[in-house]
């Protein structure tokens, strides 16, 4: 910055050509409102000084500053969410806690804790699922993991999520869906993220309540003030809160299908290798997966494998499997060879268990077997 200043009294002086001439370059350095909201950490002291550069009869004259004016960037409270499923997620009439994903995104320049709201009451559907849980992810292992070590559940006041600038948080909805549907019914449900600053200064979450501020509202004081700004920190409400474009909320939905599969896998144990339930180097995670068929249909040559990360070793022979097809055992080398589909796969680090034609009907096939960690 120093140097564009040179710059511009050399090039002015240059145009001047008349030595007893006064010449005063004067440079300010200004940003917009936009540009500072979107790329200055809310809380940031800015310092500015005008500088004066002139000859008096040809003679170079020190430079002249002026006053310094300080300005504090205020937080600009925007957030976005974004359902992360790859379209409507199959479901069978009846089933509980089916998941759906979303990205809640804090798109503002300070720190923010955010209140999640979800709504089932929409228009354009056909049925009105009901929420058992919301999830946040926690544990650093991509998609709903329950049990021990798994992911955090949900309490709106309790532990909503502090989200720094930038940052961005995996939210599971846990739902049930109602019996009786057709195949092909439509349920809808969306997830919304507000600041925690906009419920408590309005006294509302809810976009549709009069209440509920537009872009361009100010709440003076109570922004983040981090970085240094004091008290004297604004709280803006920013473009995401508009209703012509309401960023701050997303829609993922359910569909009734007709042959569906949901697998439920849970951490089921945990030994350490001094006789505790701690996740250390050499402690065995035994893991559980619950299979189910819709009832009255029939998925045809399922498999189903499970990928283990590199930082998890399976344990030789813990594989087990309640119900397998005539001629499937449940053993580490897929044996009798051509006909057993069910083992581990070591060159790949894969539990594979191969279920054959699967006829729904309210019996689960459950799927057990220990993991060390590396």
């Amino acid at each position: 910055m120093e140097r564009q200043f040179l710059d511009g009294f050399g090039a002015l002086r240059r145009l001047s050509g008349a030595p007893t001439r006064w010449l005063i370059g004067l440079v300010l350095c200004a940003t917009s409102m936009a540009t500072l909201a979107a790329g200055t950490d809310a809380g940031r002291r800015i310092d500015n000084v005008a500088q004066a550069a002139f000859d008096v009869a040809g003679v170079p004259q020190p430079v002249v500053s002026s006053n310094t004016v300080a300005v504090v960037v205020d937080e600009v409270l925007d957030e976005v969410v974004v359902a992360t499923d790859a379209g409507s997620i199959p479901v069978a009439s009846g089933a509980t806690n089916a998941v759906l994903s979303f990205s809640v995104t804090n798109a503002g320049n300070g720190s923010e804790a955010l209140r999640l709201v979800v709504d089932v009451a929409l228009l354009g559907d056909d049925f009105d699922p009901t929420v058992s849980v919301v999830y946040l992810e926690s544990n650093g292992t991509p998609g709903l993991q329950l049990g021990p070590g798994g992911d955090t559940i949900y309490s709106p006041g309790t532990n909503d999520p502090v989200l720094v600038r930038d940052a961005s948080l995996s939210v599971y909805v846990a739902a049930n869906i109602p019996v009786g549907l057709a195949p092909g019914a439509l349920g809808n449900v969306a997830l919304r993220a507000v600041a925690q600053t906009v419920f408590v200064k309005s006294g509302t979450d809810d976009p549709a309540n009069p209440a509920f501020p537009i872009p361009g509202t100010a709440y003076a004081g109570a922004g983040d003030a981090a970085i240094g700004g004091g008290g004297n920190v604004t709280a803006v409400v920013g473009t995401s809160y508009s209703s012509a474009a309401l960023q701050l909320r997303a829609q993922g939905s359910y569909r009734v299908g007709g042959a569906v599969v949901t697998l439920n896998k849970v951490a089921a144990s945990i030994i350490d290798p001094f006789g505790g339930n701690t996740l250390v180097t050499g402690s065995v995670i035994g893991y559980r997966i619950t299979v189910d068929v819709n009832a009255g249909s029939t998925a045809q040559n399922l498999v189903i494998r499970d990928p283990l990360p590199g930082d998890l070793a399976y344990v030789a022979g813990s594989l087990a499997v309640s119900a397998l097809p005539s001629g499937q055992q449940a053993d580490d080398d897929f044996a009798p060879a051509g006909s057993d589909g069910t083992g581990f796969d070591g060159a790949n680090n894969t539990v594979v268990v191969a279920l054959g034609d699967a006829v729904g009907g309210g019996v689960s096939v459950v799927i057990s077997f220990n993991t060390t960690i590396r």
